[in-house]
């Protein structure tokens, strides 16, 4: 993209690419589409579904991989797709494959991005698995899947700004980006274009409410996938897993957590859970 920047500003310029950018960033690939709607169709069985997951080689090597992990493992080793789907759930199998669709998206050849991406992708993965266990934790296993997908988009806009800094760098070699403006640009932005990116997407309501309101003072604390997602983001804040890391962070304090009515033995639970997500590789 060449652009005339006589009086025009670096916000100028990132607002433009991220509007073409935000079409180089697939959500869903087509295993994951296949694989919803047989899940969606009653009539299909776990062999219908392990059918889907089996014409993916490395999907399927990763779905046991998973399953024998010390996150899910049981006493049997898994030995069979089947055997993983009914050890993971199916719910649970295509949460996992479309974060592992989504995290070819945090690589990146420019060494300054990459390490920004690395890190988000960790803050994703731990924000979904989080969510997902505390939802089940305090009693609303029902949404506990909802909260896996919530946890891994919310800080999507921070995925499609990073991807906008990533091409600027490459094609304007003149230009030049400090980390301060980075981190100012990832803060300020990321709500508006991650709501806006996933909205292009079609994705849930549900899951666009959480992009759009992670980071408002003003929230409804009736809504347990939101605050949810929140707490989790704070928690991985608190023990590093963040772009901005804050280990001063006062749990109990935090409107979330009175909204929540979490416990402290529920908050370091959290922070172990959090942790050990990390060790199991997608």
């Amino acid at each position: 993209m060449i652009m005339n920047r006589n009086n025009i500003s670096l916000l100028d310029i990132v607002e433009e690419y991220a509007v073409s950018e935000s079409l180089n960033l697939p959500v869903f690939p087509r295993v994951a589409q296949e694989l919803h709607e047989k899940m969606a169709d009653e009539k299909n069985s776990i062999a219908d579904i392990a059918a889907v997951i089996a014409k993916d080689q490395a999907l399927a090597s990763q779905m046991l991989k998973l399953a024998n992990s010390a996150f899910f493992a049981g006493l049997n080793r898994v030995r069979t797709i089947r055997e993983a789907i009914m050890r993971l759930g199916v719910n649970q199998v295509y949460n996992c494959l479309v974060a592992g669709s989504q995290k070819e998206f945090y690589v990146s050849h420019d060494p300054l991005i990459a390490g920004y991406l690395d890190v988000l992708w960790k803050h994703a993965l731990a924000t979904a698995r989080g969510s997902q266990w505390l939802l089940r934790r305090i009693g609303y296993p029902e949404i506990s899947d909802e909260g896996f997908l919530a946890g891994l988009f919310h800080d999507i806009g921070k995925l499609l700004l990073l991807r906008v800094f990533e091409t600027i760098r490459a094609e304007n070699e003149d230009i030049s980006l400090s980390e301060a403006f980075i981190l100012e640009i990832l803060d300020s932005m990321h709500v508006e274009q991650g709501y806006i990116l996933m909205s292009e997407w079609s994705i849930p309501p549900v899951y666009c409410n959480v992009v759009k309101h992670h980071h408002d003072e003003e929230f409804d604390s009736a809504d347990a996938l939101l605050m949810a997602v929140r707490t989790v983001d704070q928690v991985c804040a608190k023990t590093g897993f963040s772009l901005k890391p804050d280990p001063t962070l006062v749990m109990a304090t935090l409107p979330e957590v009175h909204a929540l009515a979490l416990k402290d033995i529920v908050l370091a639970e959290l922070e172990i859970v959090i942790e050990d997500s990390l060790a199991v590789e997608l």
